[in-house]
């Protein structure tokens, strides 16, 4: 089997060049490796050709989203497995071959590991913590590591070549969840994902309060936009950050009328709940664990708002996402 790499980057002048030495340094060499370069701030495109050599390559991604920069690399690669590493993403030495010995199994479309989430400042130091935690991710199956199983989503993921031409693409109107959707298509098409422990990367989270709320903003956003067109993808835990949001408000709502016991209530089981996890889940260092509730709250807030904002938009982006959608889904010959 011959297998590609595609690296999405965007903003990730400080994150490529480990990023590509993780992927060069692979017990299985990888045939070909393709940076996608999205419009940067920073100098993300000189970074990226400088990493240029036998075997790697740089291609314009105008789009800057990560779904663009995928579909337009699956048009310039035709390597029988394809791995997904985001620029922020270290993956083991031997990363590619152990996705490759579980995908000898035809029935398995993708193979990929759990999530190992690091914090380089205290609040990503924070921020790993929670995502290792129910209380940040509920029962999201790869951020937990376990078994070897069949799971509905892995992180980053190596795939088939061949699933693109037999489900589709990704859908570019989803700026997020792109993963979710395409993952969905791929089990309704009847093919396995599979979660294997020995498949080996780090992520490393954001380090500050506002890049969190930017990116918690947009999952909660996204995952509205991907329940117009695949509920099957679509879990509870999604809507519980909009829950907690709108109990907030009416519980802020009553208090001005007088009754503060539900407000107080509210407020008072969440913080406990936080201070329960914090004190439960790996963190590096008490300072991380003191401020796990902080960023807790900011998560929780940013995926609620956004799914609320999302909510009212509903049918606009009903519109936008079926419409890509169409395209997406389209089997390639």
């Amino acid at each position: 089997m011959t297998v590609a790499v595609v690296v999405p980057a965007r903003d990730a002048a400080h994150l490529l060049p480990d990023c590509l030495a993780a992927v060069t340094g692979q017990s299985w060499i990888p045939d070909d490796v393709v940076i996608m370069v999205g419009p940067s701030s920073d100098d993300t495109h000189n970074v990226a050709t400088g990493l240029m050599a036998p075997g790697v390559r740089v291609l314009s991604n105008p789009e800057g989203d990560r779904a663009s920069a995928i579909n337009v690399a699956l048009n310039a690669i035709s390597a029988d497995l394809v791995a997904l590493v985001d620029a922020q993403a270290r993956i083991a030495p031997d990363y590619l071959q152990r996705a490759a010995e579980v995908l000898t199994d035809r029935a398995i479309a993708v193979a990929g590991g759990p999530m190992r989430p690091v914090g380089s400042t205290v609040i990503g130091r924070a921020m790993a913590a929670l995502l290792q935690s129910p209380f940040g991710v509920g029962d999201s199956q790869f951020h937990f590591a376990g078994d070897a199983r069949d799971v509905e989503s892995v992180y980053l993921g190596v795939y088939r070549r061949d699933v693109f031409d037999r489900v589709g693409r990704y859908n570019r109107a989803l700026l997020r969840t792109e993963d979710d959707d395409l993952n969905a298509r791929i089990r309704e098409a009847g093919l396995r994902i599979r979660l294997e422990p020995s498949i080996r990367s780090t992520y490393r989270c954001r380090d500050s309060l506002v890049g969190i709320w930017r990116q918690y903003h947009g999952y909660g956003f996204w995952k509205v936009a991907l329940a117009t067109i695949r509920p099957s993808a679509i879990r509870w835990r999604h809507f519980v950050p909009a829950v907690f949001v709108l109990a907030l408000i009416i519980g802020c709502a009553l208090a001005l009328l007088g009754w503060w016991l539900p407000l107080v209530v509210l407020g008072a089981s969440w913080l406990l709940a936080a201070c329960i996890f914090a004190v439960r889940v790996p963190a590096s260092g008490l300072t991380a664990r003191v401020l796990l509730p902080v960023v807790a709250l900011v998560m929780h807030l940013a995926y609620g708002m956004g799914t609320l904002s999302a909510a009212a938009q509903w049918q606009r982006l009903a519109n936008r996402v079926r419409a890509s959608a169409a395209v997406a889904g389209a089997p390639r010959g």
